[in-house]
């Protein structure tokens, strides 16, 4: 790509980043209540619901992600997997029950999952040089529009109400839908493969294994305890859902260290980013063990650990998507981040029930430690 060329297109991804992330960041906060109380406030039926669409969205990706790299498009996959959101967005602003939520999650999946493993490949075909400040440029966009969204949402939900903001994230998806059509793109002309090649793994880098098997231990955080944030913030520690989108907001903003964390995923190792990361989670949720009130959990969870994990591990896997078919290579990494993403998260929804949910909070401090560990005995210095 030429100079002005490249910039453009760093541009348009980074609009794009900002109003997805706006209009995600108006329903993301409270998304987890809305199930909840569609659950009969039962983390296990709540748990089942946000992680209904998985088997669907692992077969369908690996399918839409080889087409992508068998056709050599990546936009028009993108673009149906935003229309599906958009619809799926608007059939649950009218559900009344957590069996018809569910319905609706696993139907979306099947074009919803076009999308994710061809951006992803698009991305790094973008990104060629410097990827590590360049994905510092594209995630702090996301984070102003993150900030911005998650502001409204606090300010919309108790005036408008949850379905209403689902419908006006459907309307302003529009934006992005538009903007990546705006992305030029390279065509690559392969061939049609055969069934049999249609089929089969990508070819996986041998480096790939212990990057991925020290991502999935030091992650396991996040697992066990992401899905009740919102709601033990909301209905166990009383505090106010105005606050909840506040903090999210401020965390969101916190996310600019994408930047400078950005540049030192340039210098740094994979292996020293994840140790940052791993100490910084298991301070973070020994805090949120430990807070009697949800000012104190709030002073805890504006740290911004998780753009240090995230932008070394996204850097780590387009280098190593150099090396293989690169849509068909996310959605295997996609693939198995979420069946393990989604076991995790259904088994501490039971854990929630059986026991009090911040017990997930002190797991999620030990596995912390044991991904620091891991991160140390797996990855080259």
């Amino acid at each position: 790509m030429s100079s002005s060329s490249d910039k453009r297109t760093i541009a348009l991804l980074s609009w794009y980043n900002l109003t997805s992330s706006f209009a995600g960041n108006l329903v993301a906060p409270f998304l987890s209540i809305f199930f909840y109380q569609l659950a009969g406030n039962k983390f296990f039926q709540t748990s089942i619901a946000s992680q209904s669409s998985v088997i669907v969205s692992v077969v369908m990706g690996l399918f839409w992600a080889r087409l992508s790299d068998v056709k050599g498009h990546r936009k028009r996959y993108i673009q149906l997997g935003i229309l599906t959101g958009i619809l799926s967005s608007i059939a649950l602003s009218f559900v009344d029950n957590i069996e018809t939520a569910i319905l609706v999650q696993v139907l979306g999946a099947f074009t919803g999952s076009a999308s994710g493993a061809a951006f992803s490949a698009l991305m790094a075909e973008k990104l060629r040089d410097q990827r590590g400040a360049r994905l510092g440029i594209y995630n702090a966009a996301g984070v102003i529009g993150g900030f911005t969204g998650s502001i409204v949402s606090g300010l919309l939900y108790n005036t408008l109400g949850f379905r209403w903001l689902l419908r006006l994230n459907a309307l302003l998806s529009i934006i992005p839908l538009s903007l990546i059509s705006l992305i030029d793109e390279e065509q690559n002309n392969s061939n049609k493969a055969s069934l049999k090649g249609f089929l089969s793994l990508p070819r996986i880098p041998r480096r790939f294994w212990k990057l991925y098997l020290a991502r999935i231990i030091l992650t396991l955080p996040g697992a066990f305890s992401g899905g009740i944030f919102a709601i033990y913030f909301v209905k166990f520690l009383a505090g106010p859902p105005e606050a909840w989108s506040v903090l999210i907001a401020v965390t969101t903003l916190f996310g600019l260290a994408s930047i400078p964390y950005g540049r030192l995923a340039d210098r740094l190792s994979t292996r020293k980013m994840f140790t940052m990361a791993g100490l910084g989670w298991t301070l973070l949720y020994l805090g949120y063990y430990l807070s009697p009130n949800y000012l104190w959990f709030s002073v805890f969870f504006v740290i911004p650990v998780w753009p240090a994990f995230w932008l070394a591990y996204s850097k780590a896997l387009m280098d190593l998507s150099d090396e293989s078919e690169r849509a068909t290579f996310y959605a295997f990494e996609g693939t198995l981040s979420t069946i393990f993403g989604s076991l995790v998260g259904i088994f501490a929804g039971y854990l929630a029930d059986q026991f009090a949910p911040r017990t997930l909070f002190l797991l999620s401090a030990l596995a912390a430690v044991a991904g620091t560990v891991a991160a140390n005995l797996l990855l080259e210095k």
